[in-house]
């Protein structure tokens, strides 16, 4: 193994402690094989079943044929939208906001501020866009802006027509396979249909700002509930990142740099290391479990954001991993869309 990826292995998993299991089925045959976890993420490759021989795990650039988003979907995504459904006249807006939100306001704002990226415009953002689109298997291409700004950051919009924009600074920071975590992650907004949500979000949290007190007060009890799944979404985007890298390691140092940063002075300084931030956010997850005072702490300094705190979604990616269905889904066994052939995922297991 390369000295660079033990040194993963060894981050995420140290060898002092014991190897999570487990059983994946043989797409094959059928067959159920047991698998140590780290192995299997960092050499999926090296994996074939003991029935049929055949390999265990997709290849790195097979494509997830007819991926519906269900099937990466985080349960408490599903337990939010749940919860906004429940509210009166929330359905009813979504369904009005579906049939009138148009596109053409934020495509020309892209146009007027923004590159239009294409074959013959930054194709190398492009490339990289339909590899992660490949491996998704989502058949549409969205239109691909590029914006000057001084932080890092990429979006997604457009109901009707998907746009993802990506921001200079972020191309600054951070390597090709980790831009190709941050592609999947925003096209796993656009295969969830995270847009229209995040338009009604946006537009509600925004009136809420400019009301009265009295309005302020009232509506905010719905503003939690569409800030909390907004937070919940970007959890199931983030599990979109991993499926289209493939590259649990890119994933996290995505995170590590959103946390700290790959500036020239920081860089030419010190090597910021995998470890010990993976330590921290277990860490920092150990006392909000442990200490109630500490998970009371956390949801507070949250509930103002509409993303969750970096370490958070790193252990919670760390966590699907582990007791997730992630090594099903590469294993073939995932919930497809309607008219495509197909085993449904399995239930997740469940952390001890």
């Amino acid at each position: 193994m390369a000295a660079a990826a033990e040194e993963v292995w060894q981050a995420l998993w140290p060898r002092e402690s014991p190897a999570p299991v487990r059983t994946v089925g043989c797409r094959h045959c059928g067959q159920r094989n047991r698998v140590e976890v780290p192995r299997a993420v960092m050499q999926p490759e090296r994996h074939d079943c003991g029935a049929c021989g055949r390999r265990l795990f997709l290849a790195t650039d097979e494509p997830l044929v007819g991926l519906a988003p269900e099937a990466y979907q985080h349960c408490l995504d599903k337990r939010s939208v749940a919860a906004l459904g429940s509210v009166p006249g929330v359905p009813a807006l979504v369904e009005w906001a579906l049939a009138s939100i148009g596109d053409r306001t934020a495509q020309i704002m892209f146009m007027a501020d923004t590159i239009q990226c294409s074959a013959e415009q930054f194709p190398e953002l492009i490339a990289l866009v339909d590899r992660a689109r490949a491996r998704l298997d989502i058949e549409f291409r969205p239109t691909v802006y590029l914006g000057e700004s001084p932080h890092m950051n990429a979006l997604t919009t457009g109901v009707n027509s998907p746009v993802i924009v990506v921001r200079s600074a972020l191309l600054d920071q951070m390597q090709d396979d980790e831009v190709l975590a941050i592609l999947g992650h925003e096209l796993g907004h656009l295969h969830a249909g995270h847009p229209l949500y995040q338009g009604v979000a946006n537009a509600l949290l925004s009136a809420g700002t400019m009301a009265s007190s009295a309005l302020r007060l009232a509506s905010l009890p719905i503003q939690r509930l569409l800030l909390r799944w907004l937070r919940h979404a970007e959890l199931t985007a983030d599990r979109a990142a991993l499926l289209a890298s493939r590259d649990l390691s890119a994933c996290i140092n995505v995170m590590l740099t959103f946390a700290g940063g790959n500036r020239p002075g920081t860089a030419r300084r010190t090597q910021m290391r995998l470890g010990p931030f993976v330590r921290q956010c277990r860490e920092l997850a150990t006392w909000q479990a442990t200490r109630p005072i500490d998970s009371v702490l956390g949801t507070y300094v949250s509930m103002d954001r509409t993303h969750p705190h970096v370490a958070a979604r790193v252990v919670e990616l760390i966590r699907w991993v582990e007791y997730g269905n992630y090594l099903n889904i590469l294993g073939g066994q995932y919930l497809r869309r309607v008219g495509t052939a197909g085993k449904l995922e399995l239930p997740e297991a469940r952390a001890p």
